[in-house]
């Protein structure tokens, strides 16, 4: 996989900056399923790169660089690996389900909407 420079400098200023304290931890299932700590888990992207579903499972909430003390970006890291696997034409097949999900969930039959209407 050829990941662009955008995305090897994005992952290069956190695997550098990372102190490692592990507030972004905390509250995120994603990161403590998948690294021990953010620092390494970029140094392994940039050395050996991830297994594509890493990037996929990032929930993209943004909470990590609210609670780093660095403000970090990690969630807009993992959304460029994402554009970049996605450039390469790597669909994955554990996110199949997702596309149904997205259909139905917008769908009128399943979305239901208060504007306020008195009718």
């Amino acid at each position: 996989m050829d990941y662009s420079e955008r995305t090897i400098e994005m992952a290069r200023l956190i695997a550098e900056n990372c102190t490692s304290c592990k507030r972004c931890m905390k509250d995120c299932l994603f990161l403590q399923q998948y690294c021990e700590d953010p620092q390494k888990l970029f140094q392994q992207f940039l050395e050996e790169g991830l297994e594509p579903i890493i990037p996929y499972s990032c929930m993209l909430c943004g909470r990590c660089t609210v609670v780093c003390p660095l403000q970090l970006k990690l969630d807009e890291a993992f959304l460029a690996m994402r554009q970049d696997l996605i450039k390469d034409g790597l669909p994955l097949k554990q996110l199949k389900s997702v596309e149904m999900h997205q259909k139905l969930s917008t769908s009128k039959l399943f979305t239901a909407v208060n504007r306020g209407d008195t009718k």
